[in-house]
């Protein structure tokens, strides 16, 4: 009997104009056939559809072979989808009809608690998540790279993403200056975080009965131990980054390469 869960994040897939960053339809389609041989439930935990830059249709268009495969495979294994900040719309609508469409997944059996992470960003978050339809002012920064991206060269996402991590590390070692933030939380901006949200937020997820605490967002996997439980991060799918995801069993947890399916690293579960 099939128990492996499988948990991916942040594939972002567009439009297939330059301000695509997803172009391995190919390569996911062989990954999800694998997941519906092997899992017996996947759960994707965010930004599926790149819908700041792009129309849903357009995306839907574009990525139809990926799409159908997803849906297809409900008929043999559990398919759930956890909401991310980039395709927050029109997904809030859906939660709780019954389509499996949540902003954020639990297994209490096994302690496992999943979700997005994006409303641990202060970019990034949505004030009212179950009533709020204002985009956060992670989006602009988004549209701004959309738009350089059509009009100067398909790669200004990546310079403005690097421009603005060493923006944040700046800002972060400024608040460590004055004591606005704690020692924990400049660990966590040399990751990538915005001053120790993230970090708190899976130490609260333990604190309150979690063994196993799963996000996305970031970009950036991660399967370690902290305190009396396991953290792990997805990492993503986009061009230029290794596709990864988060393998869960009975008795252990693995961070794994996604089109080798080699084992990064390995936990014991709690």
């Amino acid at each position: 009997m099939k128990r492996m869960k499988i948990f991916i994040s942040d594939l972002h897939l567009g439009d297939g104009s330059r301000t695509d960053d997803f172009h391995r339809d190919k390569e996911l389609l062989k990954f999800l056939e694998f997941v519906e041989g092997e899992a017996s439930e996947l759960i994707i935990v965010g930004d599926l559809f790149e819908v700041w830059q792009a129309d849903l249709d357009r995306i839907l268009f574009r990525h139809n072979e990926v799409v159908n495969k997803i849906l297809s495979m409900r008929s043999k294994i559990t398919a759930r989808y956890v909401i991310g900040n980039h395709d927050y719309i029109p997904f809030i609508k859906f939660i709780n009809s019954g389509v499996a469409i949540s902003l954020e997944y639990r297994d209490v059996e096994n302690g496992i608690v999943a979700e997005h992470g994006h409303r641990y960003d202060i970019f990034n978050r949505y004030k009212n998540p179950l009533q709020s339809v204002k985009w956060p002012s992670g989006k602009r920064f988004a549209l701004l790279a959309a738009s350089l991206e059509r009009f100067v060269n398909r790669d200004a996402d990546v310079w403005l993403e690097k421009a603005l991590e060493k923006t944040e590390d700046f800002l972060g070692h400024a608040a460590l200056i004055r004591n606005k933030i704690t020692p924990s939380s400049q660990e966590y901006l040399k990751k990538g975080g915005h001053f120790g949200e993230f970090n708190e937020a899976v130490k609260s997820h333990i604190n309150n009965g979690a063994k196993i605490v799963i996000f996305g967002h970031t970009h950036r996997c991660q399967l370690e131990t902290t305190g009396k439980g396991i953290y792990a991060n997805c990492g993503t799918w986009v061009d230029n980054a290794t596709p990864t995801y988060i393998a869960c069993h009975s008795n252990r947890i693995e961070l794994r390469e996604a089109l080798s399916h080699k084992i990064i690293k390995q936990l014991p579960k709690i």
